[in-house]
């Protein structure tokens, strides 16, 4: 029974991530949608959570979490970010959004065949990459006017290389929760629990942009000085 404990959080995450596509097909927002995903996202660090501290890890988890993940945080954005271009541009700039379908399923596949660390993550992972364009495509404030459909272009061809890459990627896995072992995602994660206290959920898709430019900053830096 325990061995599947895991694997239930991951069919919930799946099943979510499919009923949030139905509701995008039907013509729901994007800020619907980006509520029903934080379940995804919680589903998603909870099956991990549950196998590491059960030790049932396995390949068939994992494989079962990348499926679940592509229909999450691959099919789910896609289809978010295809909608929303399609009502905003009349153009057809919207097929770009293939390409983080495309690059998620990459993603997906080389981390398959990759060593876990508990660390980083080598490349963007998918969640952090679908929580951004959900979370930008539900973006109404103030600026909203200067996300034009070449900001939309670039944003995606950027993420989906990032996905792809040899970045390292700061990893919120937690093996436990002492604080000196994980100092530096602790302190992530409050700085932006502050900001989204402050400035609501629309900020999301910035936190997201900030992770990454933290990232690629010490990973650059850790491979010029620190080799």
């Amino acid at each position: 029974m325990k061995n599947n404990i895991p694997n239930l959080f991951t069919l919930l995450n799946l099943a979510i991530g499919f009923y949030c596509i139905i509701n995008v097909l039907n013509g729901a927002i994007a800020s619907s949608i980006l509520f029903l995903f934080y379940f995804c996202l919680a589903l998603d660090f909870l099956d991990g959570f549950f196998a590491r501290r059960l030790n049932v890890i396995s390949e068939f988890g994992k494989q079962l979490d990348s499926l679940a993940d592509l229909i999450s945080f691959g099919v789910l954005p896609s289809t978010v970010l295809f909608f929303h271009m399609s009502e905003l541009f009349d153009t057809n700039m919207k097929y770009f959004t293939f390409l983080i379908l495309i690059f998620s399923v990459i993603r997906l596949a080389k981390y398959n065949i990759s060593e876990d660390n508990n660390n980083f993550f080598e490349g963007l992972p998918t969640p952090a990459n679908a929580l951004f364009f959900i979370s930008i495509s539900s973006y109404d404030g103030a600026y909203s006017s200067l996300i034009s459909q070449y900001v939309f272009i670039g944003l995606i061809i950027l993420f989906s290389f990032l996905m792809v890459s040899k970045i390292k990627f700061l990893n919120f896995k937690f093996k436990s929760f002492d604080f000196k072992k994980n100092k530096e995602k602790y302190i992530t994660l409050l700085i932006s629990l502050v900001l989204l206290l402050v400035y609501g959920h629309s900020i999301l898709f910035l936190i997201i942009f900030f992770y990454v430019i933290y990232s690629f900053s010490k990973s650059l830096i850790t491979r010029l000085f620190l080799k």
